[in-house]
């Protein structure tokens, strides 16, 4: 009679305890989503990556209404360049690439081009090139390739229109920027 005594006092107990937990799960929040570590931190991100080495490529972007941005005018009213990557000088890691990003979309003919700042003895050189959405869709990715020092190549052109590309406006038709005001 003890023995059921304390085995009916432990189911009461037992389903207290679950009652209780059935009560309380439903008000729990939920955690929330963690933040991807690598967001875009602009609008658009232009980036460029070529082999490792000693080789000087620079990125060069430019929007409209704005001067052009690039290693030696690092920020502007649109475009703002992450960092200028001299190749293994200054560098721990033997990655070579750089990234330029927008506050803003406005209306306009946009531009990426990449130079070879210091690449004798080393072209010709394949620089990746991808421009990217901050909701992650590619704009354009392809290869450019570098056969001299000191040339400049236009990767693309592009319009943008109320936050989205212009169908049909993309080219690769060379427009200099570095030395536009």
């Amino acid at each position: 009679m003890i023995r059921t005594l304390i085995q009916d006092t432990l189911l009461a107990m037992l389903l207290a305890v679950v009652a209780i937990v059935m009560l309380v799960l439903p008000s729990v929040n939920p955690p929330a989503a963690a933040k991807d570590p690598i967001d875009i931190p602009g609008n658009l991100v232009a980036t460029i990556v070529w082999p490792e080495g000693s080789a000087d490529v620079d990125l060069w972007v430019a929007g409209p209404g704005g001067k052009a941005v690039g290693y030696s005018n690092k920020s502007g009213k649109i475009w703002s360049l992450l960092r200028d990557d001299l190749g293994t000088a200054n560098d721990s890691t033997p990655l070579n690439m750089e990234s330029a990003f927008t506050r803003g979309l406005p209306d306009g003919e946009y531009v990426v081009n990449v130079r070879c700042f210091g690449c004798t003895g080393y072209v010709p050189i394949p620089v990746s090139v991808e421009v990217r959405l901050a909701d992650g869709a590619v704009v354009w990715r392809g290869q450019v390739i570098l056969v001299a020092d000191k040339q400049e190549r236009t990767a693309l052109r592009w319009r943008m229109k109320a936050g989205a590309v212009v169908q049909g406006s993309e080219s690769q038709v060379f427009r200099n920027i570095r030395g536009a005001a």
